[in-house]
């Protein structure tokens, strides 16, 4: 069992890279100002604001003016609540000091077809009683799609890699096809990204291979692998940890993607992680890279 002085030693000065957190459309086990405040009770260095619906820009500003040394980012998932892939959503986001922008992941068609049918309500998105929703009083919007059917890049999804390029943000691939991803890694290097995230590659609907990663590091991206994936029983700890060995400390950042009601507290999970990590025989200095020193990298 990983010591408490370790892991509450590792946890300072960390970053967590996917928190979502309220207000928010989805009931929340926290809000902005209790995650900061917890957070610099800690000593965590900071965290990205993630909603499926909404920039989180500004709320981010107003959290490091509330909460002087706690790093807050903001963030936008080019989801239909804001245009989809829209090129306006990506500037203005960008113009507010946005830091992450994420490819669709509530719409995405990869994840929506994933869904479609799931009879085992246990099994379905946090997310899926505001979908069903939208899709009764018809204004569900479209399954979108970042590459064509010949597997290229779309006109849409490349200008809106040009603004992340413009405003110098971060590029993560949120729930887009497991097949995609390659070619939207090259496409965003192509217009001049600097940093990319590929999002929860354990998760069931982003799986990716030890060669679909391998291939995919080629191209200087980091890997975000989040604590509710094995915690929830959506792959096994055992996955998350050979992925990591075979890929490498160097480009794996460790999250939480937490803030659902029933869940830890993210200094909880983050905590409860590290300490995972270090009973799988992980070397404190490889925690620290891959809570602090990658992350702090992808953010800037």
């Amino acid at each position: 069992m990983a010591d408490a002085q370790t892991t509450q030693g590792l946890l300072k000065g960390a970053y967590d890279t996917h928190v979502h957190s309220g207000p928010d459309v989805l009931p929340r086990k926290f809000d902005d100002f209790e995650l900061a405040r917890r957070a610099q009770e800690r000593g965590m260095a900071g965290f990205v604001l993630k909603s499926h619906y909404i920039c989180t820009a500004d709320r981010a500003t107003l959290v490091r003016k509330s909460f002087p040394g706690v790093e807050a980012f903001g963030g936008l998932a080019l989801n239909n609540a804001v245009g989809g892939l829209n090129p306006i959503a990506v500037d203005i986001a960008g113009r507010l000091g946005n830091k992450v922008v994420w490819l669709p992941t509530v719409d995405s068609a990869n994840e929506l077809e994933n869904v479609a049918g799931q009879r085992d309500e246990s099994k379905l998105p946090y997310w899926m009683g505001i979908a069903r929703e939208m899709r009764a009083m018809g204004i569900a919007g479209e399954w979108i799609e970042v590459t064509d059917s010949d597997g290229k890049v779309t006109d849409a999804t490349r200008q809106c890699l040009e603004l992340i390029a413009k405003h110098d943000m971060v590029l993560a691939t949120g729930h887009i096809r497991p097949v995609a991803m390659l070619p939207v890694v090259k496409a965003a290097r192509e217009a001049g990204v600097r940093r990319i995230v590929i999002t929860h590659p354990e998760f069931p609907t982003t799986l990716l291979s030890i060669d679909q990663q391998k291939e995919l590091q080629k191209h200087d991206v980091f890997f975000e692998r989040c604590f509710t994936t094995p915690q929830s029983g959506k792959i096994s700890w055992a996955h998350v940890y050979e992925n990591v060995r075979q890929v490498g400390v160097s480009t794996t950042i460790l999250a939480t993607d937490l803030g659902q009601s029933t869940n830890p507290y993210v200094d909880e999970g983050l905590e409860l992680y590290i300490g995972r990590f270090l009973d799988a025989g992980f070397a404190e200095d490889a925690l620290h890279n891959m809570v602090h020193t990658n992350a702090a990298s992808l953010l800037n």
